[in-house]
């Protein structure tokens, strides 16, 4: 039996209508329509596996709102603003735009809702413990309808068979991406990935 998924009420759909119009003014045309298809992505993730679609939807709206941030305005917000940056982030400060986010988030748009937070914290690197919203809102980012790479239909299939089988299936696809430009992968990705290799298998 499946579980049931928290459906949206029409007071969330309001709400999630002015967060459009809201996000929509401060993100560019491209960048509004990956976030819009990153929070349906996520809503219907949600729904299959029986999560609130209302924080799947926000959460997806709202992961970018630091993507288009120079490298320096991003180490400067999170100087600024007490955010720890590690080795990984410093040498690509674009990985920033993630804690940005979830902090702008909270500060900015009132989420107090600390697993939406978390999940935007994490949709570009994936770490260990990863909350099933954390975990759909990561997979909503790699392959929401916008984005057109060989491969991203056979990613949400797996991903709508099993939230850990689709986290495998992307992680390793963001592995070998990173590995073929000669980009370090961050540690908690490695270990996101061998977590999931003693758990499910290896993949094909």
């Amino acid at each position: 039996m499946e579980p049931r998924a928290t459906t949206l009420t029409a007071g969330a759909g309001i709400r999630f209508i002015r967060l459009c119009a809201t996000v929509r003014a401060r993100l560019p045309r491209e960048r509004f329509k990956h976030v819009l298809g990153v929070a349906r992505t996520g809503e219907k993730l949600a729904r299959r596996y029986g999560l609130s679609t209302e924080a799947a939807r926000t959460a997806g709206l709202l992961h970018d709102l630091a993507r288009q941030w120079t490298a320096q305005e991003l180490l400067g917000y999170a100087r600024d603003h007490g955010i720890a940056v590690d080795e990984i982030e410093a040498a690509a400060p674009v990985l920033l735009h993630a804690k940005a986010g979830a902090d702008i988030a909270r500060r900015e748009f009132g989420v107090t809702d600390v697993d939406v937070l978390a999940a935007i914290a994490t949709h570009t690197v994936a770490v260990p413990g990863m909350s099933p919203l954390q975990k759909v809102v990561f997979l909503a980012d790699t392959f929401e309808p916008s984005r057109t790479f060989a491969g991203r239909a056979a990613l949400e299939a797996a991903a709508l068979r099993s939230l850990d089988e689709g986290m495998l299936a992307c992680v390793k696809a963001s592995m070998e991406y990173l590995l073929a430009r000669g980009v370090p992968i961050a540690p908690q990705t490695l270990e996101v990935y061998n977590e999931l290799v003693r758990r499910h298998g290896q993949t094909g």
